[in-house]
């Protein structure tokens, strides 16, 4: 079994890095959060994530890009207050 995200905002073909970006700057990094914990819950080893699988291990490094990425933007908005 393999846990499924769909995306219901974006109605447009998108590269995959930009779907991730899209999703960094609407703050949504806690979608793919939520996946990688339903799919430990469940004991499985894939995430169905914008249209693609991936193991549990490269939606983790996602996950930590897309964090990281939110951080940055994050500071850059204070920063410029």
């Amino acid at each position: 079994m393999v846990t499924t995200f769909t995306e219901t905002k974006t109605h447009y073909t998108m590269s995959k890095m930009g779907q991730i970006a899209a999703m960094v700057q609407d703050g949504r990094s806690d979608d793919l959060k939520k996946m990688i914990e339903v799919t430990e819950r469940n004991e499985r080893s894939h995430v169905f994530f914008l249209g693609k699988q991936y193991t549990l291990s490269d939606a983790k490094q996602i996950l930590i890009f897309m964090q990281d990425a939110e951080r940055k933007i994050h500071r850059n908005k204070q920063s410029s207050q």
